[in-house]
């Protein structure tokens, strides 16, 4: 048997496996693609929060009575992207998907061409599909800000690996304006500010050693974050009152003014141990092969010469380090959310795993080219341990649902089949990884290819057990919002639910409305026209116009005479008056 005829049976089984990797990602792509056409959000809380807040700002701060449901948001940024959609678009929701998952695979793209000159041909590709594997662009192609987050992110890495050494100065002004945009659009934004700073730290004292250029660093970063901050709150006419007071979203009032329940300490400490078990698990091969190549080269150097770090190790460090305060900064926020202390916010902290194993591909293929047995049975035995921390923290109760992680909601023992499928496959890759001489990336590229199927199943599951109740409403709100137009009185929403107060108040834009819990005849005896949503009948002043599955609009039976709505819209600037969407 000749050599190439003892090699086809491996080059076939690499052709199925890419063909089969192939068609799950098809499959995949077009259960999200799909998504951008749904009328109403499908992360409803939060989405319609972002939303009300971005269209209706001004005139709920001016009354706050009409939507009491209404959640105060620090996506300043998101905010201004949201409006400007209304003016170029009547299809605000498809657009904001759309663009969100340009933005995901945008920052993805300019994390991979910050690693571009460190990497060969086939590392670039690997590593470029691993990225792409990771089940994070379902949140994406959803009316959030988190493909925006990545884009930045992105932008940040490309910037240290181009400026942070040749040009120090002109890196901590970007830098500046990049936390400064990443605070606007995220709570966890203010994490990457002090990932920079970190950085900054260990050139001080491991590489470049110059205090001038710290200093340097460190004020320019600090100057051109504030200035920022208060252009983008004056740009959406919030007024600089307090400069340095930079952060609008109220997440952070219990932690500032110390008022953290006991309940939530606890709280915020068991989301901490869960989500470092679950980067253990998912990212602890990038992570300690990093650390461990910057530790052999800087020991190395010792003795013979300055050590310097290099371009793609400080983009490394980094994304580390933007990682590991974006888990302590999110279990801080977590503190305030007792009402549901079994979460575990995937969200908030997965999209920083893909970044992290582009920024470590460069270390990973020297490793695997070096093949030392010691390196590989270590970065198997990782992920396994992250595994038992993870599995331990479930079985206390800690549950990632579909609307809250990306890989990790595979992990849920409310799906015993599949967490234990998910956890077969951890497994495996680890053992791979410690016992196979293949090529770690592709081991990985395949457990978490693996885990995206298994994820977007449950996820397509979830999605559909709340699809009748959500195109229901969907239809009733669109027949309301037509009979509401050619009413000439006030409008009012009795809803118990914040999600769909929520909701009802955005698909009802055409008229500002008020939203109540329950019947109230003092607020009503102005109102026209009420859409109820699980409500009682009104009584004998009030005859149904229309009954749907999931609302009820009531008409009053005297309706002309009842005067012409007054316009509530309050406070002006560009985020006063409702927009289209």
């Amino acid at each position: 048997m000749t050599r190439g005829e003892a090699g086809r049976p491996a080059w076939l089984g690499a052709q199925a496996a890419y063909g089969l990797l192939a068609i799950a990602a098809l499959a995949v792509a077009l259960v999200y693609v799909d998504r951008i056409f749904f009328e109403l959000p499908l992360y409803a809380g939060a989405e319609s929060s972002h939303l009300v807040h971005a269209l209706f700002g001004k005139t709920l701060a001016a009354r706050p009575d009409l939507l009491p449901q209404a959640q105060g948001m620090g996506d300043t940024l998101f905010g201004l992207l949201i409006r400007a959609l209304t003016y170029a678009t009547q299809n605000l929701l498809p657009w904001l998907r759309v663009l969100g998952a340009a933005a995901y695979f945008g920052g993805l793209a300019l994390m991979l061409a910050s690693v571009r000159t460190s990497l060969d041909r086939d590392g670039w590709i690997g590593a470029a599909l691993l990225a792409l594997a990771y089940p994070y662009y379902r949140f994406a192609t959803a009316a959030l800000p988190e493909g925006w987050y990545v884009l930045l992110l992105g932008a940040a890495a490309l910037a240290t690996t181009r400026l942070y050494a040749p040009r120090p100065i002109v890196h901590a002004a970007l830098a500046g304006v990049l936390v400064g945009a990443l605070t606007m659009l995220k709570p966890q934004g203010p994490a990457v500010g002090v990932a920079f700073l970190l950085l900054a730290v260990v050139d001080l004292l491991l590489g470049r050693r110059d205090l001038r250029v710290f200093v340097g660093r460190v004020t320019v970063l600090a100057v051109t974050f504030l200035i920022s901050v208060n252009l983008l709150q004056l740009a959406t006419d919030q007024a600089a009152t307090a400069p340095f007071s930079f952060y609008l979203e109220n997440r952070y009032d219990a932690l500032l003014t110390g008022s953290v329940t006991p309940e939530g300490w606890i709280a915020g400490a068991r989301g901490l141990v869960a989500m470092v078990a679950s980067c253990v698990m998912l990212a602890a091969v990038p992570a300690l092969t990093g650390l461990l190549r910057i530790e052999m080269r800087w020991r190395w150097h010792r003795g013979r010469g300055r050590f310097f770090l290099a371009p793609h190790e400080a983009t490394f460090l980094l994304v580390l380090f933007a990682l590991a305060l974006n888990l302590g900064l999110t279990a801080l926020l977590a503190t305030g959310e007792t009402a549901n202390p079994s979460r575990i916010w995937g969200r908030q902290f997965e999209a920083l795993i893909p970044l992290l194993w582009i920024a470590a591909a460069p270390f990973i293929s020297e490793f695997d080219r070096a093949g030392g047995r010691w390196w590989r049975t270590a970065m198997g035995a990782a992920p396994i341990v992250g595994l038992a921390g993870l599995g331990a923290c479930l079985i206390g109760g800690v549950t990632p649902r579909a609307w809250d992680a990306a890989a990790l909601s595979a992990f849920s023992l409310e799906h015993l089949p599949a967490a234990g499928l998910a956890a077969a496959i951890i497994v495996a890759a680890g053992a791979a990884t410690a016992l196979r001489s293949w090529s770690v990336m592709s081991i990985w590229l395949a457990a978490f290819a693996a885990l995206a199927v298994l994820s977007t199943v449950l996820d397509v599951q979830w999605e559909r057990t709340n699809a009748a109740a959500r195109d229901a409403l969907a239809q009733d709100l669109t027949a309301a919002a037509a009979i509401i137009e050619q009413r000439p009185g006030g409008v009012a929403v009795i809803v118990e639910d914040p999600i769909q107060a929520r909701l009802a108040y955005l698909r009802l834009r055409a008229r500002p409305i008020t939203i109540l819990s329950a019947p109230d005849r003092a607020r009503l005896a102005e109102i026209d026209t009420v859409a109820a949503i699980g409500s009682r009948p009104l009584g004998p002043a009030w005859r149904v116009a229309f009954h749907g599955q999931k609302l009820i609009v009531y008409t009053r039976r005297t309706g002309p005479s009842i005067p012409p709505r007054a316009s509530v819209a309050g406070g002006g600037g560009l985020l006063s008056e409702p927009g289209s969407g």
